[in-house]
């Protein structure tokens, strides 16, 4: 995926076209950190992905620094940017909020909803399954998180939407490594619940599917952290490899 620089004879045009290289480059960003497709960490080159984005090196810089201020991202010593590795406090913490918030805002979808929604999540359900079935991990990552997303967003809610984002762009980095955990097999059983409980209309029951999905991921993550984080030398992310 490449990113055309737009073309303009004035400053204005100019300025336009910085602006729409560094929301592009800011967006492929966050959905890379949002679905786990760079790990705790991966440093972040800047050439590699000014490179695979089709642009120069400092609409990434700029990027980078603003997911820094964020806490998406972590500066180290050396200068280098890197995917911080969240201490077991930390990640649970987060994991501990997000039971909170997102629970939150699918039992406010769900008292929304109407058959529109159901249909379009059992979509992207049905591709999550296909892609758990192939061992696809990039669209398992992928069609997770748009499964959270599309639901959490049908509450309509102005305020919780950024929470959810801001939440998803500290712990998605651990999504790639809890595909690898094997006492934790993914097979989207919550899903399922989640998708019983909406078609019932029961708002409550919805919540706790969200829940009990979130606090098992939790939970099995934290069983693979070291006193540094979750930590699994094997794994690589999927680099530049994905759609946005």
């Amino acid at each position: 995926m490449r990113i055309d620089k737009a073309h303009s004879n004035g400053s204005d045009g100019a300025k336009r076209a910085r602006g729409h290289v560094h929301e592009h480059v800011l967006h492929y960003m966050r959905r890379g950190l949002m679905i786990g497709a760079f790990v705790p960490g991966q440093v972040m080159s800047l050439r590699k992905l000014a490179a695979g984005l089709g642009t120069s090196p400092m609409p990434v810089r700029e990027v980078l620094s603003r997911l820094v201020a964020a806490s998406a991202l972590e500066e180290t010593a050396g200068g280098s940017v890197r995917v911080p590795k969240l201490r077991p406090e930390k990640l649970s913490d987060l994991f501990a909020v997000r039971e909170m918030i997102e629970g939150t805002a699918a039992e406010s979808a769900a008292k929304k909803a109407g058959p529109g929604l159901l249909a379009e999540l059992n979509g992207i359900n049905e591709q999550l399954l296909t892609a758990i079935e192939k061992r696809d991990i990039l669209n398992c990552l992928s069609f997770n998180q748009k499964f959270h997303f599309t639901l959490y967003e049908a509450s309509g809610s102005e305020v919780l939407m950024p929470l959810i984002e801001s939440l998803w762009l500290q712990f998605g980095p651990t999504m790639y490594m809890s595909l690898l955990i094997p006492s934790m097999p993914w097979n989207a059983s919550d899903h399922k619940d989640i998708l019983s409980a909406l078609k019932d209309g029961h708002a409550a029951a919805v919540k706790k599917g969200i829940v009990h999905d979130i606090r098992t991921t939790g939970k099995a993550l934290l069983s693979v952290a070291g006193p540094d984080g979750v930590d699994l030398p094997f794994a690589r992310g999927p680099e530049l490899q994905f759609d946005y």
